[in-house]
């Protein structure tokens, strides 16, 4: 059992340094030795846990999963629905406030233009978190259908994701409260909808 934490430890080791690399010096001239010195470990070691390149990208979107999900499990363990208020904090502030997830994610929306394996799982991830966020809208009895729903979640996500992409533009701290602001907008309109529908 200890030599399983070990790999744990190791592989948790590396890839916070590829993870590192890649919001440095970007997705393209991450190497197995880069990540090795940032990690302090020999290259061997990195390849052993981490793999072929192929394989590099597919932890890096595994960790943005394991991410995601911690998050939104985060959610369902306070077992309430959330508030307009909450669920708009949910998403600027949870599910888009990691800066080294918000760098890792755009340098694979690049490489994601030219691999369709890259593509798809990306596009999984995003159609996941926007699962979960039309969940939480209905179960707090949000819209009139799941249409509506969908509609005003793809559009958090954008303005989430819109946001923590010119964070590393400006200090947005403004910029954020306005477009947390039309955010809630959004989701009280499709609240309001959802109550007219109860009567």
């Amino acid at each position: 059992m200890a030599r399983a934490k070990v790999g744990d430890e190791r592989r948790g080791q590396i890839l916070a340094a590829f993870e590192a690399c890649v919001v440095r010096d970007g997705l393209a001239k991450t190497t197995l030795q880069k990540i090795a010195d940032e990690a302090a470990l020999p290259r061997s070691l990195v390849r052993y846990f981490i793999g072929n390149r192929d394989e590099m990208v597919n932890v890096l979107i595994d960790a943005m999963m394991a991410r995601a999900e911690q998050e939104m499990a985060e959610v369902y363990l306070a077992g309430k629905a959330l508030s307009p208020r909450e669920l708009v904090s949910f998403v600027f502030d949870s599910l888009f406030d990691n800066d080294t997830t918000n760098g890792v994610v755009s340098e694979l929306w690049l490489l994601a233009q030219r691999d369709e394996v890259v593509k798809e799982r990306l596009a999984k991830l995003y159609e996941r978190m926007q699962d979960e966020i039309m969940s939480q809208m209905a179960l707090a009895g949000f819209g009139r259908s799941k249409a509506a729903r969908k509609r005003v979640a793809y559009a958090l996500m954008s303005l989430g994701y819109g946001d923590a992409s010119y964070k590393f533009l400006t200090n947005s701290f403004e910029q954020k409260g306005a477009l947390k602001q039309v955010a809630l907008g959004m989701v009280e309109r499709l609240k309001a909808e959802g109550q007219k529908n109860e009567k």
